[in-house]
């Protein structure tokens, strides 16, 4: 059986309102080597319906269902465990990818390889009209100031993952994606195209609007924990995030090796240390 070059995962629970739109901008997409795969989270309404019609009618998706809800982290990762490809695209069943968004990715990808994750700027539409764009280069630093990594537009290399056995934590629910990135710098770069590739639907279920009390905690703690992985003294760290206080792209990366060679040493690769 031929390997896709590409896998995509795309979670869903009851979203029979949007869902639609979100499968088609992946089914039209101008490079078309890739799976979608698509689990249905126990949703109540007519999401598995819609998602079945469309496996019928396209063999690239692989239609996963769910009878009880497992929760996005669960289902993240029963994606990544499924997953084949050489990419793992994520997609999520509410936005609306551009056609030519996984042709660009690929394209990057392909003659960038020290590049092991990739998103793209968004443009947000529904209840907000904004477009965002994240710096080309992500650091150990810029990471410790945000999460600026578009999770629904981001596309990563699946053998990094698969080497340092890296997954979504379900410690970090609401904020999975953020708590990842901050392992995974440690081994590969995460760069962004500053190209506007995906349309964020923004509306009251958005998870940062309903869960924005525990996410805004475990944000801090995720902050916290990698200022800890450049310095324990709290003056230091306060330095560090001054506006404008940036690490050139080469000393970044080797900061991100050192720490990864001096963790490796106390056996705890790939996990987080508590703050």
């Amino acid at each position: 059986m031929k390997i896709p070059k590409i896998s995509v995962i795309m979670p869903a629970y009851n979203a029979e309102k949007y869902i639609s739109e979100a499968i088609e901008s992946i089914l039209n997409q101008t490079f078309t080597d890739f799976e979608f795969i698509i689990i249905n989270d126990g949703s109540k309404d007519d999401t598995a319906k819609i998602v079945k019609d469309y496996a019928e009618k396209d063999k690239r998706i692989k239609f996963i269902d769910n009878k009880e809800n497992q929760g996005i982290v669960v289902v993240l990762n029963q994606g990544l465990s499924l997953a084949c490809g050489e990419y793992i695209a994520r997609m999520d069943s509410d936005d609306i990818s551009h056609q030519d968004r996984f042709e660009k990715q690929v394209a990057y990808m392909d003659t960038h390889s020290e590049c092991g994750v990739l998103s793209t700027a968004y443009h947000m539409f529904g209840s907000a009209d904004k477009t965002v764009i994240h710096p080309e280069y992500v650091g150990l630093l810029t990471l410790a100031k945000g999460c600026y990594v578009a999770h629904p537009a981001v596309m990563v290399r699946k053998n990094i993952l698969d080497k340092y056995e890296l997954a979504y934590s379900q410690d970090f629910k609401f904020v999975e994606d953020y708590e990842l990135w901050s392992r995974v710098i440690m081994f590969t770069e995460i760069h962004n195209l500053t190209e506007v590739l995906l349309e964020y639907r923004w509306h009251g279920g958005n998870i940062s609007i309903e869960h924005s009390k525990r996410q805004s905690e475990l944000t801090k703690r995720i902050k916290t924990n990698i200022l800890n992985k450049i310095t324990k003294a709290p003056i230091e760290q306060q330095k560090l995030l001054k506006p404008g206080m940036l690490l050139p792209k080469w000393l970044g990366r080797i900061c991100c090796l050192f720490i990864w060679k001096r963790a490796a040493r106390h056996n705890f690769r790939g996990k987080y240390v508590q703050a």
